[in-house]
């Protein structure tokens, strides 16, 4: 009878069982992708950077010719309007000073004369009391038309210098989050805050 079934069993091909088919879920798959993408991550940094890198690295170099003199129009109350030249760093008060100085009856308090001059830039010294014959606006008493005329002032910005008043100087309009940085530039200026 062993013979016998011996015989039937191998008379016939063997039984195949399938092989299990592995399938990994979705988030196995995503872990895996996230390991390998941190693992190509850390490689391409360490290639990149050499492995001791200190952090951002800032080149510096020379300022192209003719950046290096500053021109700036100063015009009003002092002792020789016009053009004057100043150097990388100078402030209103040293442009002032550049043009002879302020004439008697000059109100330097309203301007900021530690304000850093640019390229192009054009300070006005108003004499005392006369802010706007010079074209100076005063961020304090201006009417929204007037300060919607200024570079960069729209209805909103307009309607939030009036709401932030009093100002106690001009540099409150940038300190205060009134304006941004780029109007600032516009109009620095162009006002003064009594």
């Amino acid at each position: 009878m062993r013979h016998a079934m011996s015989a039937s069993s191998s008379d016939g091909p063997p039984s195949r069982r399938p092989l299990p088919v592995f399938r990994p879920q979705p988030a196995t798959l995503l872990n895996v992708a996230l390991i390998l993408l941190a693992l190509v991550a850390l490689a391409v940094s360490a290639v990149r950077g050499g492995g001791d890198s200190a952090g951002v690295e800032v080149q510096r170099r020379d300022a192209p010719a003719g950046v290096d003199t500053i021109l700036v129009q100063v015009s009003g109350a002092v002792t020789s309007p016009g053009l004057v030249t100043a150097q990388p760093g100078d402030r209103v008060g040293d442009v002032i000073e550049r043009a002879g100085g302020a004439l008697p009856g000059a109100d330097l308090d309203a301007l900021n004369l530690a304000l850093r001059v640019r390229d192009e830039d054009v300070v006005r010294v108003p004499f005392e009391g006369d802010p706007l014959a010079l074209g100076l606006l005063d961020l304090n008493t201006a009417t929204q038309a007037e300060l919607e005329e200024l570079p960069g002032i729209g209805p909103v910005r307009a309607e939030a210098i009036i709401a932030a008043r009093p100002l106690a100087s001009v540099d409150d309009v940038l300190e205060r989050g009134l304006i941004p940085a780029s109007v600032w530039e516009a109009i620095r200026t162009l006002v003064v805050a009594q």
